[in-house]
């Protein structure tokens, strides 16, 4: 009853405003969809008027519109957020934009430069976007005296430094450091202690102290160790008072899935800020030369040479074809993960989506490409496992309220609201397809009719619009 009296106050608000302003011609008008706002719960079918780059009403009355688009039958919810992208050039973001992204971040691990980054895709971007300082590059820096810029991941994870503990009379320069990335504009600090194997408790600890003083987030790949590896990156942020994001819970957690849920939901239950997320599939994907195929990887990781899939070729990899690559150095797929595992993560309400997506290659892992449509088309239409409503908060406001502390603007994203940004989707459910698969690499997923970015149309009939860049830069306003 209160969400019924609560939907009809809303447009009562909404078809008030329209009422005083009834000769509005608006830049983009929406007719006829079925709306779905996950904070306030709305599922109506209204109108909707796009004005510049924010959402202006929604209303059930008519309203007038240089451009009108028919929404009948259709769904519009807000842009898929994506906290985990790593694949940062207008390249992928052409795929992602056909997965229903909006905005694509690169959280996890950062941006080695990234004034020279901000600079180099504003006005020039598809997509929103924006990146978090990189503390692997500039702990390896640190360690070895020399200010080298990292052009890609994989050169900051084949360093040599990354094998090399950060001793105490450095951590101070390091702190410097991530706080001329965050003067920069950083969402936040990106903590993939994961592959550093050699990096001491006590300076990850101090990175933890460091954010949480300052209350920025931190986005981690946490250590190897399943449940112990999730309770020392819990009990960091909670001593240190640091909001942390858990980055792809079930490859992490793996046989430990449900007690690092369980975790996460106590940790949320008791009012810390911890997060987390997954991606729809039962393989994961790194550098081959990274410390993650150290000695010990196959007990580690609970797979063999045959669950690693070589992406320049396809190929599964043999004893001998893994020394081979792991020389040369590039990009492997690694089937680690049980299904039920991504279905208890997909079901849990601690979860949103995020793709771990990498740079464009060919037969690169489906993820990258397909993750949000097969949310929908695998997890909501075909297992029935969540409701098209839980797929859209795990991907829009979820992810949104993680960064409205250190990005305020972030309040008027991931809304279908009056004043939000006009993200948004226009889609027919049944249509929405992901066509990404580990054989055919990256795909673009079907079924977006309309993919509007910042008040401007992106996708129009499923076809992607030429020479525009509607693509802001999400950036915090420090001042350390």
């Amino acid at each position: 009853m209160r969400f019924v009296f609560y939907s009809l106050v809303v447009l009562l608000v909404f078809s008030c405003k329209k009422a005083k302003e009834p000769n509005t011609i608006y830049d983009i008008v929406i007719e006829g969809a079925r709306v779905i706002d996950p904070e306030t719960q709305t599922d109506s079918v209204l109108n909707v008027a796009i004005q510049n780059d924010k959402i202006a009403i929604l209303t059930t009355e008519s309203l007038k519109g240089k451009k009108v688009i028919d929404g009948r039958d259709k769904i519009l919810s807000p842009g898929f957020i994506d906290l985990h992208a790593h694949g940062q050039t207008n390249l992928e973001n052409e795929y992602q934009v056909f997965d229903g992204v909006t905005t694509a971040l690169e959280l996890e691990i950062g941006i080695d430069t990234l004034k020279q980054y901000y600079q180099a895709r504003t006005g020039n971007a598809l997509l929103n976007f924006g990146a978090s300082a990189c503390q692997l590059a500039y702990r390896n820096k640190v360690i070895v005296k020399d200010d080298r810029v990292y052009n890609t991941i994989y050169e900051e994870l084949n360093d040599s430094a990354v094998n090399v503990a950060l001793t105490e009379d450095k951590f101070s320069r390091l702190r410097e450091k991530l706080k001329d990335a965050l003067n920069y504009g950083a969402i936040g600090i990106g903590v993939p202690v994961g592959y550093l194997p050699n990096a001491s408790i006590k300076e990850i600890e101090d990175v933890y102290a460091f954010a949480g003083t300052h209350n920025i987030p931190v986005f981690s790949h946490i250590r190897e160790g399943g449940a112990i590896a999730f309770q020392q990156a819990i009990s960091d942020a909670i001593l240190n008072k640091t909001q942390l994001h858990l980055c792809h819970l079930p490859s992490m957690a793996r046989k430990d899935i449900a007690f690092c849920l369980d975790a996460v939901e106590k940790a949320q239950a008791l009012g810390f800020p911890i997060s987390t997320e997954l991606y729809p599939y039962t393989a994961g994907n790194t550098e081959i030369g990274s410390a993650i195929f150290n000695e010990g990887w196959q007990e580690r990781l609970g797979c063999t040479y045959q669950d690693l899939q070589w992406v320049e070729t396809g190929e599964r990899l043999t004893p001998e074809t893994f020394k081979t690559y792991r020389k040369k150095g590039g990009s492997v797929i690694v089937h680690m993960m049980k299904e039920k595992w991504v279905d208890s993560a997909m079901a849990s309400k601690t979860t949103m989506i995020a793709s771990d997506g990498g740079s464009y290659s060919p037969l690169g892992h489906p993820r990258s490409s397909g993750t949000f449509c097969k949310t929908i088309h695998t997890y909501v239409k075909e297992k029935q496992l969540i409701t098209i409503n839980n797929a859209i908060e795990k991907m829009t406001l979820m992810p949104a309220k993680v960064l409205e502390g250190i990005v305020p603007d972030m309040k008027l994203r991931g809304r279908t609201q009056p004043g939000s940004y006009a993200d948004l989707l226009l889609f027919n459910l049944d249509d929405i397809k992901d066509n990404a698969t580990y054989t055919k690499g990256f795909q673009k997923s079907s079924g977006m009719d309309y993919v509007i970015v910042n008040g401007k149309i992106l996708i129009e009939h499923g076809e992607l619009q030429v020479n525009l860049f509607p693509g802001k830069a999400i950036k915090s306003q420090l001042n350390l």
